[in-house]
């Protein structure tokens, strides 16, 4: 097939698209975020060869053109299915979340290859142990946010004191009281343990032991960060079904998340 090209892709948004077909934003490896048209993949339609759900590994093949903003998605073989990911719920939503993080960051065709690579090790690390996984998401969106050019310095403020302030604009935290600073409260205990787990790898992140008050505060942080780096910037919608309150029922990488029929 003339003028086609394949990459390794991720589906990040998938939204109904007339009666039978989707719009599918997809993470690809050599081209960035790419808006696609997938014809018939509806009930009602010849669906593709694997389904298009998040939390997969794909390969996807089209025929770029310039014509229009949605590529002509022609044929898709699955690579890995982190099945292993599949089997647990909380694994599950944990992995979604990545990808409602890069759903929200990520600019149509901005490449972006060590983030697809860093966004693989996260699932597959996932999918060795389902244990600590919030440390294996809060590492993930540290290396996120420095991907997409914010650094966090998490190295341990100079003062005596205990108290701090995370300041986002500057993503670094401060002795209370020094030169006036004003920001996000925390404790210096907390600080540290982000800044052990900014500089620990995948294998070794889960040594790392977060009490309740500290993850409450690095989460914060983290919100903060991530609002001073990207406009309008909310909560997490995956994250909300590991409420004890949500109803867990379903799939959450299945239709009824990040399917629609409204655009992006």
């Amino acid at each position: 097939m003339a003028n086609t090209v394949r990459s390794e892709a991720l589906v990040l948004r998938r939204f109904r698209h007339g009666e039978t077909s989707l719009v599918v934003h997809a993470f690809t490896r050599e081209y960035g975020r790419v808006p696609f048209i997938a014809k018939g993949a509806r009930a009602g339609g010849k669906r593709p060869p694997v389904p298009l759900v998040p939390v997969v590994l794909l390969e996807f093949l089209w025929a770029p053109s310039t014509r229009s903003e949605l590529q002509l998605l022609r044929d898709t073989s699955l690579l890995d299915s982190f099945g292993s990911i599949h089997d647990s719920f909380e694994s599950l939503v944990w992995a979604q979340a990545a990808l409602e993080v890069l759903a929200r960051v990520l600019a149509d065709q901005d490449k972006h290859e060590t983030l697809f690579q860093l966004t693989l090790d996260y699932f597959r690390a996932l999918g060795a142990s389902s244990e600590k996984a919030e440390n294996l998401f809060i590492t993930y969106r540290l290396r996120v946010l420095e991907q997409m050019g914010y650094r966090m310095e998490t190295s341990t403020p100079e003062g005596k004191g205990t108290g701090l302030f995370f300041l986002p604009a500057e993503g670094r935290a401060v002795q209370r009281g020094r030169d006036n600073a004003t920001g996000l409260p925390l404790d210096l205990g907390a600080w540290k343990l982000l800044s052990m787990l900014d500089t620990s790898n995948f294998e070794t992140i889960r040594r790392v032991r977060l009490n309740k008050e500290s993850l409450g505060q690095i989460r914060r942080v983290l919100d903060a960060a991530y609002g001073y780096a990207f406009e309008r910037w909310k909560p997490l919608d995956s994250l909300k079904l590991l409420n004890p309150t949500t109803e867990k029922h379903g799939n959450p990488a299945d239709t009824r998340i990040g399917e629609s029929t409204e655009g992006r």
